[in-house]
């Protein structure tokens, strides 16, 4: 098989497809210190998938998750649509959507998906940082690579780095901890100023929405993504229902990932920024020993401030 067959078999499922062979990865990869591909498959193939920018406000009642969780979890959605492909084929492979060891950000600017930009995401020419990446190891030895030629860059904006509330992007260095998108997707008591910063229930979009590269960008919805009315969390399902029945309700949503307990942390702060009391005794009665102790600690204190307005 040739690799523009290939490549054109891919994007029957996906907006952008390019490839790589496993030894390119591999030395990129050791330079960087990054995990090493663990099969003795050559051919990676690195896809793409666009979802859509679409801004919704939160509300004294319902909460509001980063859009990039919209629609069907696109964990699932990738991986369904790579197997689509593979099931034409007769090989071996491994898939790779996200929550994987290789770096799908480094495959993603090795094989010409887009460049790296200073908000840290890769950003493609038409779809710009709003797409979802997937990585496939197949056990195929093809007769070239297909690698996309790119040719922009960030330059010297630095709009994004201005705009970051917490100066995660400070210098045009990344300092992890301090970004608002992996603070608030950890199990972990929040300090002041991460209750102070946060803003989402899930995630953070602020980095992309300013992003001069966005700018048109965001169009294309495929229908694995269009809106089911499970992107606005109903308060009183999130504080009063058991994660089961939660779990049950708002079922295949990508912020469901880190559980249920998470997001209600993250909504204390929304609701202490909103001045929002009238959820007073279903936080009280949501702090018990079944609670995680991170969870309970950030909810008192939280609680106080409430109870004080």
């Amino acid at each position: 098989m040739k690799s523009d067959e290939l490549r054109n078999l891919f994007l029957t499922q996906f907006d952008e497809v390019a490839i790589i062979d496993k030894n390119t990865y591999q030395e990129a990869a050791l330079k960087m210190n990054k995990n090493l591909i663990d099969v003795d498959y050559e051919t990676m193939v690195v896809v793409s998938l666009a979802y859509p920018k679409r801004i919704i406000k939160s509300t004294h009642t319902h909460l509001i998750p980063s859009f990039y969780t919209f629609g069907t979890d696109y964990h699932n959605v990738l991986k369904e649509r790579i197997k689509r492909v593979m099931n034409q084929l007769d090989y071996n492979y491994k898939l790779g959507v996200d929550n994987h060891p290789l770096d799908e950000r480094l495959a993603a600017t090795l094989s010409g998906i887009g460049f790296f930009g200073k908000n840290q995401l890769i950003i493609h020419k038409d779809l710009g940082t709003y797409m979802f990446l997937g990585i496939v190891l197949i056990d195929l030895k093809l007769d070239s690579q297909y690698i996309l030629n790119v040719s922009d860059d960030c330059g010297d904006c630095t709009i994004c780095t201005q705009a970051c509330p917490t100066q995660a992007l400070e210098n045009g260095k990344y300092h992890m901890d301090k970004c608002i998108s992996y603070f608030n997707q950890e199990k972990v008591a929040f300090t002041d100023q991460q209750i102070q910063k946060n803003h989402s229930l899930f995630g953070c979009d602020i980095c992309q929405v300013v992003c001069p590269k966005n700018i048109d960008k965001g169009q294309i919805t495929h229908k694995e993504f269009q809106l089911s009315g499970k992107e606005n969390v109903n308060i009183d399902d999130l504080f009063s229902l058991s994660n089961k029945a939660f779990d049950d309700k708002y079922h295949d949503m990508a912020y469901l990932w880190k559980g249920k307990t998470i997001l209600m942390r993250n909504a204390l702060t929304v609701m202490l920024k909103q001045k929002n009391t009238d959820y007073v005794d279903l936080i009280e009665r949501s702090i018990n020993k079944k609670t995680a102790p991170w969870y309970q600690d950030t909810a008192h204190y939280i609680l106080d401030q409430l109870k004080k307005i």
